[in-house]
């Protein structure tokens, strides 16, 4: 990804939060690059922030994402401060044009897929 125009990141938010997540993976590599391993004592600690923030980053778009399908679908009865994936699947699956994509946020929600990885991460 180019580096985007700053009115434009900062307008849509899902193209913020992927450049995020490469500027922090650039970062990491930078980190391997100059110390060879990532576990390495002068490296740990910076390693560990970027990838903290990468995850984070990563969570961040999914969540920007499920925002957008919430306003693309029209979907009523989600509270804004309460969106998860089971929500937003449970409300395209009512909307007969969105069931196509509910059934790829339930797989990529499946317990050992990407998604579930990430989110248990971030519990443990």
């Amino acid at each position: 990804m180019t580096t985007p125009d700053p009115p434009f990141l900062e307008s849509d938010r899902i193209i913020f939060k992927l450049f995020a997540c490469e500027e922090h993976l650039k970062n990491i590599k930078k980190i391997k690059l100059q110390h060879g391993d990532l576990l390495s004592k002068d490296a740990r600690v910076s390693a560990e922030m970027e990838i903290d923030s990468l995850i984070s980053q990563i969570i961040g778009t999914v969540d920007s994402l499920l925002f957008r399908i919430i306003d693309k679908f029209q979907l009523t009865g989600i509270r804004k401060n309460r969106i998860e994936i089971p929500t937003v699947i449970s409300g395209l699956s009512a909307e007969s044009k969105g069931v196509e994509l509910a059934k790829e946020l339930q797989d990529a929600n499946l317990l050992g897929n990407w998604y579930w990885k990430i989110e248990d991460l971030i519990i443990h």
